[in-house]
């Protein structure tokens, strides 16, 4: 399959020791352990564990306080990516190559744009009959018995995501939550009710409202990111 991303930099593999804050992760590479920066925030229970192998990018950036960003952790034989900002690229180039059978022929017309009353969504796409959908993109990366869930950590943020795009909805405006499984290890998609009981509940309401409800999954075979499934099954219990 084609890559989607790749990686330019040249990555080092380290050994994770432990995370002392949720930003930040030690990693021993060679001698004493150095400071990574981990851009999810999640718990990442299963995934970031002490003796857990780690890629990592070198940044050369004397005004930050890590020199290294966390890339991805070997989790049993695959892969976990641990860059959540990455999803909205991810989606956005099977987008551009209609590799999303819920989105064929649209496009993309805008990242992040304003919502009427407030906030912002992440895409603005040109339907095929010429209107405008707005799509909220989320990453995930906890799974369980190959069942993906989303979220592993108490997210007030992605419920108020929900709620305007349920508001849009309502309105008479194409809406869509696309969840990117950073991981090919999955055979299905369903919230984390156990973890967030209100954003199951929003996510079933959203969808019976008209909210379309997406899981698709990547792998990370280095340095390519790649799309495995475009489809992935989504169980709303």
């Amino acid at each position: 399959m084609d890559s989607l991303l790749t990686i330019d930099d040249e990555l080092c593999t380290g050994t994770i020791v432990d995370r002392p804050n949720r930003f930040v992760v030690r990693v021993r590479f060679e001698d004493e352990p150095e400071r990574v920066f981990l851009g999810d925030p999640g718990a990442l229970e299963g995934t970031i564990e002490p003796g857990h192998e780690i890629l990592c990018a070198p940044v050369d950036d004397p005004e930050r306080a890590t020199d290294y960003d966390a890339i991805a952790v070997h989790v049993d034989t695959v892969y976990v990516s641990v860059r959540p900002a990455l999803a909205n690229d991810l989606f956005e180039r099977a987008l551009g190559r209609n590799a999303i059978p819920a989105f064929d022929g649209y496009t993309c017309r805008k990242r992040e744009p304003a919502l009427p009353d407030h906030g912002r969504t992440d895409f603005r796409l040109e339907t095929p009959s010429g209107n405008t959908a707005s799509v909220e993109i989320k990453s995930c990366t906890h799974v369980e018995d190959r069942i993906a869930k989303f979220p592993d950590r108490q997210t007030e943020r992605g419920r108020r995501h929900l709620r305007s795009l349920e508001a849009l909805c309502e309105d008479g405006h194409e809406t869509h939550v696309v969840f990117v499984v950073q991981r090919p290890d999955v055979e299905r998609f369903r919230p984390y009710r156990d973890v967030d009981p209100e954003f199951a509940e929003l996510l079933s309401q959203v969808q019976e409202t008209g909210v379309g409800v997406h899981a698709i999954t990547t792998s990370f075979k280095p340095p390519h990111y790649v799309l495995r499934k475009d489809d992935l099954p989504v169980d709303i219990d």
